[in-house]
């Protein structure tokens, strides 16, 4: 009865020994059969590989959760309408001088006359 235990405890080491050699057979495998295919056809394997960084870096991205305060988006803003008030008057004081608003007014036209038959 003793032989009986002992033999099937050799039994399942040599399963598991069998089991692991299968495994590691077939992931070289599939290792000889991946640099076979990035030999024959590199721009899949580059493209496979941009899409696989592509989806990390989208993924980091994604999982980033910064949303600005509401404060902070305010002032912002705010700040871009102040900017572009500024803009704006400085443009008002450059059309007052003859020069740049001839400039202007032949840019408009050139602009026209390419959109419209004429």
């Amino acid at each position: 009865m003793h032989t009986g235990v002992m033999a099937t405890g050799m039994q399942d080491v040599d399963v598991e020994d069998s089991t692991f050699q299968l495994i590691l057979d077939q992931l070289e495998e599939l290792a000889v059969t991946v640099v076979e295919e990035i030999r024959e056809r590199p721009g899949v394997a580059l493209a496979i590989v941009a899409g696989l960084v592509g989806a990390i870096l989208g993924a980091r991205l994604a999982s980033r959760r910064r949303a600005p305060a509401p404060a902070r988006a305010v002032r912002r803003k705010a700040q871009g309408v102040g900017d572009a008030a500024e803009l704006a008057g400085l443009g008002l004081r450059l059309l007052r001088n003859p020069i740049v608003r001839g400039l202007v007014i032949a840019a408009i036209e050139r602009q026209l006359r390419r959109r419209v038959p004429g």
